[in-house]
């Protein structure tokens, strides 16, 4: 479990530390190495790619209500305008790494997930910011109770899906 976080936190710093210096490739590249080291060393290949797909789809909507919304503006990395960059959606799809391993204690109970959302996802945006990835957009105090709300509910529903991944019963305790 120590590795699984580890991996994400690395992947994490890739991808905000290469949006933020002009990189943004560098990132998501880091971030896909990773994911496919996780995905080697996974008992479950197919339950964590269909997590990773389902994150990533969330996580689009997710990210691309924000910037719609004008809650921040991503640096680098933004191929269609309005649109979060791949290096972004890479975060989510490593971020399903953790449902099932480092976060399973969280992440296999919605309302835990829903109060880790709440809370972790404005907290990422902020440290985001200070890293120089994205700008968090006025007025900021709007901002970030939009990302708490999204995030919030973004992480109830991979809960739910992460619950149904798990082995009979192992998620439900």
């Amino acid at each position: 479990m120590l590795v699984n976080y580890v991996l994400y936190q690395a992947g994490w710093f890739a991808c905000v530390l290469g949006g933020a210096s002009g990189y943004p490739w560098t990132g998501f590249a880091a971030a896909m190495a990773l994911m496919l080291t996780h995905l080697v060393r996974a008992p479950d290949k197919a339950g964590e790619c269909r997590l990773a797909v389902i994150a990533v789809i969330v996580g689009l909507g997710v990210e691309s209500y924000q910037i719609w919304a004008g809650t921040y503006r991503v640096m680098s990395g933004t191929l269609l305008v309005g649109w979060p960059p791949l290096w972004l959606l890479a975060m989510w799809a490593q971020f399903a790494t953790t449902f099932r391993f480092s976060l399973r204690y969280i992440m296999t109970r919605p309302t835990r997930a829903a109060l880790f959302g709440a809370a972790g996802g404005p907290i990422a945006f902020l440290a985001g910011e200070r890293l120089g990835a994205v700008v968090l957009l006025p007025p900021v105090s709007l901002g970030l109770l939009r990302l708490a709300i999204a995030w919030g509910l973004a992480l109830t529903v991979l809960s739910v899906v992460t619950r149904g991944e798990m082995p009979d019963g192992e998620g439900r305790r």
